[in-house]
C-alpha cells in the first residue's frame, strides 16, 4: 500500500525543498540587499567578529558585576593557586600514613570527577564504613583550589587538597584533631588555612551544620 494514501491530505512531492521554499522571492530579497553594493559584513567579516567579541565581553563584565554579591567569603584566596598548591604528597603515601597509624581505610575509583578516587574508612572499634571524600590522583597538594566560572562564581574545585580529607576524617570522628596533626602536621597560621581552622573550630564547638566540605 502507498503510505501516502492513508491520509488523502498527504501527497508525494518530487522536490520537497523547492516546493516549500519560494526561490523567486529569495532571489528578489538578495537582489535588494546587494543593490547598494556588497555589504560591509561580507567585505570585512573580521571587523564584525571583533565587534561581537567586544560586545560579548561588555555583557560579561555587566553580568560579573551583577553577581558580585553571590561570591564566597575568602573566594579570592581559595581560588588562587599561589600559596595553595604546596606540600604535595602522593595519594598512596597519604593512605599509607593513615594505615600506619591504625586507620582502616581504602580507596576505589569513583569515575567522577576525573583523576579522583573515593576514600572510605572504618570508625574506630567498628566495622562501619564511612565515605569520607574524594582524593586527587596521583598526587595532592595541601589545599583545595576553587574553580570559578566565567562570571567569577564558585563552580566546584580545580584540585582537591589533602587537608580536605584530613578535616573530614576529624569531623567523621575517624581521627582526633590531635592525632591528625600528629600525623600530617598543623597548618600554618595564615589566610590560606583559615577555612580549615574555622571548620575544626566549628566542629569542636558543635556548630558545624552547613559547613562546606572544602578547605
Amino acid at each position: 500500500m502507498d503510505n501516502w494514501t492513508i491520509n488523502p491530505e498527504y501527497k508525494n512531492i518530487e522536490d520537497p525543498i523547492r516546493s516549500a521554499h519560494d526561490i523567486k522571492t529569495t532571489r528578489e530579497s538578495v537582489r535588494h540587499m546587494l543593490a547598494g553594493g556588497t555589504p560591509n559584513w561580507v567585505k570585512w567579516p573580521q571587523d564584525y567578529k571583533a565587534f561581537v567579541k567586544e560586545a560579548f565581553q561588555f555583557e560579561k563584565e555587566k553580568s560579573d558585576a551583577m553577581v558580585q554579591q553571590y561570591k564566597m567569603e575568602d573566594q579570592d584566596i581559595l581560588a588562587n593557586p599561589q600559596g595553595r598548591m604546596v606540600n604535595s604528597i602522593s595519594t598512596f603515601d597519604f593512605i599509607a600514613k593513615l594505615r600506619n597509624n591504625g586507620i582502616r581505610c581504602f580507596f576505589i575509583d569513583n569515575g567522577f570527577p576525573p583523576q579522583t578516587v573515593a576514600l572510605w574508612a572504618a570508625r574506630p572499634g567498628s566495622d562501619q564504613l564511612v565515605y569520607i571524600t574524594y582524593l586527587q590522583i596521583p598526587r595532592m597538594y595541601e589545599w583545595d583550589v576553587l574553580k570559578l566560572d566565567r562570571h567569577g562564581l564558585p563552580a566546584g574545585l580545580d584540585y582537591r587538597g589533602w587537608r580536605s580529607p584530613v578535616s573530614r576524617l576529624i569531623t567523621e570522628r575517624i581521627l582526633t584533631e590531635a592525632k591528625a596533626h600528629e600525623i600530617f602536621g598543623k597548618p600554618v597560621l595564615s589566610p590560606v588555612s583559615r577555612v580549615y581552622r574555622r571548620t575544626l573550630w566549628l566542629f569542636r564547638n558543635g556548630k558545624l551544620d552547613s559547613t562546606p566540605n572544602r578547605v
